[in-house]
């Protein structure tokens, strides 16, 4: 006697089929990103101490971070990886207490990839050791790391307006450079309006991973191989005038650079607010001995290097400002290797930009403390 599955069942037992399927699809494709997504710096010779799972777990929370670009590139708060932790207000690292007492003294460090970290733990950032620095002698400070990667200046300012104020900070380094030259910043970028009611793929992307490895991996090839199809069949390069070295475009990217600055120097007056800039470090502009593996990365680049040079003659003129430094020469006698690329470091040099910026920035502090 044969026995009929009503409809019914028959529903219920596809919808959990497709469930399981769909399950597996995702898991599938949590490990597939986890071993083999993108990790341009797994084999890098200045991160062979580090662990080879570190490293993968920072670029698989590198490749699937939320962000929001409206009205500026920010971060979509309360993320949470094996290697990164993105706080309820938007910053890497543990909460922070909103209501701070007046004994309390707060320090944001606000930058791009180079400040939020790279290839890093949350306690191997520039931030975080400033913040081991301090914690030995002070019981009162803390050091909040508000980098973004990506950021310029045009950002980094946007931020300190709208946000960064309001967290009552007692000081405030930005500390760039490198990102306002290298992506030849010449006009005011655009401030987004936001809709707030519209939902993104970046509202599920925490949840759920599979669209957009699907994306990534599947859709974008696709693309790309259909772009290269249309190119000069002669194959011939194009010239990008801004490659080239020209005078006018260096002293735009570093007078929006002084404008941005200048305007954070004057506001962190009025408010009452120390305020530090530093011209970080880059591969490009600098005189450390290079390893073998960090001359492989050199490239000599005149625009780069005129333009920097621009930017540390420009910043003499931010006398509003509490300090300004120039760490361009901060690893003149550092022999072992700590570029990772242009301007990335690993934790060696995270950790001596970390006791540079405490032994510059620790007057500033003793004396506010003492007041």
């Amino acid at each position: 006697m044969s026995v009929q599955v009503s409809y019914k069942k028959q529903t219920l037992l596809l919808l959990l089929l497709f469930l399981v399927v769909l399950v597996l699809i995702e898991g599938g494709a949590r490990n597939y990103e986890f071993f083999f997504g993108t990790c341009s710096f797994v084999d890098a010779e200045t991160l062979s101490e580090y662990n080879y799972f570190s490293k993968r777990a920072y670029c698989y929370a590198s490749n699937n971070m939320a962000y929001e670009n409206q009205p500026v590139l920010t971060i979509i708060p309360n993320q949470h990886f094996t290697t990164v932790n993105i706080n309820n207000e938007g910053f890497r690292g543990a909460e922070i207490n909103v209501s701070k007492t007046n004994s309390d003294y707060r320090i944001f460090i606000i930058g791009g990839s180079t400040v939020f970290g790279f290839y890093d733990d949350d306690n191997q950032t520039i931030p975080y050791k400033l913040n081991e620095k301090f914690k030995e002698k002070f019981n009162n400070i803390e050091v909040i790391n508000a980098g973004i990667s990506s950021l310029t200046s045009f950002e980094e300012l946007y931020h300190f307006k709208e946000k960064l104020i309001q967290l009552e900070p007692n000081l405030v380094i930005i500390y760039d450079g490198w990102n306002n030259v290298h992506y030849k910043t010449t006009n005011e970028p655009e401030i987004l309006n936001t809709d707030e009611n519209k939902l993104q793929l970046k509202d599920f992307q925490k949840y759920l991973r599979t669209p957009v490895v699907l994306y990534r991996y599947v859709l974008l090839p696709i693309l790309d191989l259909q772009l290269s199809s249309n190119l000069d069949p002669n194959n011939t390069p194009t010239v990008n005038k801004l490659d080239l070295y020209d005078p006018q475009i260096s002293n735009s990217v570093a007078s929006l650079w002084y404008k941005h600055m200048n305007e954070f120097c004057q506001i962190s007056k009025e408010k009452q607010i120390q305020s530090v800039v530093i011209l970080q470090p880059t591969l490009n502009h600098g005189t450390k001995p290079l390893t073998d593996y960090e001359r492989s990365n050199y490239v000599k680049d005149i625009y780069f290097e005129k333009t920097f040079d621009l930017l540390i003659q420009k910043s003499k003129n931010l006398n509003d400002c509490s300090m300004v430094l120039d760490f361009t020469k901060v690893f003149i006698d550092v022999n072992n290797g700590i570029y990772l690329d242009d301007g990335h470091l690993n934790h060696l040099g995270n950790q001596i930009i970390a006791e540079k910026m405490y032994e510059k920035i620790l007057p500033i502090v003793l004396e506010d403390n003492s007041n």
